[in-house]
């Protein structure tokens, strides 16, 4: 079994209600949504992080945007 570990946050009246009618729309728990909140917080700025150290990577190695061809491209 998981370790569980309940935190308490506040939020204003509105968004509670937003949320708790989200929740009810997908058919989750305000938990469920809110932990996948969280995850996707932490995926987008990992890939953030990710970004900057390539660009620092690139320049160093002297590539530009043209280097990778497609969407990159100037």
């Amino acid at each position: 079994m998981k370790s569980i570990k309940t935190i308490t946050i506040s939020v204003p009246e509105e968004m509670s209600k937003d949320i708790q009618k989200l929740a009810k729309e997908e058919q989750r728990t305000v938990s469920e949504l809110l932990r996948e909140s969280f995850r996707q917080y932490k995926a987008q700025k990992n890939f953030k992080a990710l970004v900057k150290k390539g660009k620092i990577v690139a320049k160093k190695k002297g590539l530009t945007p043209k280097d990778f061809g497609g969407p990159f491209e100037d």
